[in-house]
């Protein structure tokens, strides 16, 4: 089985929205500002904007204000969030399972 590189929602939609939900999803229960979330899921400032508006609008994240400062994270009381928690964490489970698998089998030619 060839494993695909990308992250889980990725293979599944290639766009900005997937690429932040699976960085928030795979770091469910942490907080981070728009910034943090742009470099670390490497989405551009403007696109990162358009896609937390829908996530925020379909409540699928949270935003929290702590002073001057917005922290989002992915909202654990949305039944969207947890359907798309369970396939990310299992998308990432197989992953894992197929790595070991993979590193367990002798390699060709070598006995």
């Amino acid at each position: 089985m060839c494993m695909d590189a990308r992250l889980p929602l990725a293979r599944l939609f290639d766009t900005t929205t997937a690429n932040i939900l699976d960085f928030l999803l795979t770091n469910e229960g942490l907080f981070y500002t728009a910034g943090e979330i742009s470099n670390l899921a490497a989405v551009s400032p403007r696109s990162l904007r358009r896609g937390m508006r829908i996530l925020l609008k379909e409540r699928i994240i949270t935003r929290e204000r702590r002073g001057k400062t917005f922290y989002y994270s992915a909202n654990p009381a949305s039944p969207r969030a947890s359907g798309l928690f369970g396939y990310v964490n299992y998308t990432l489970m197989s992953n894992l399972a197929d790595m070991k698998n993979a590193d367990s089998r002798p390699a060709a030619g070598r006995i």
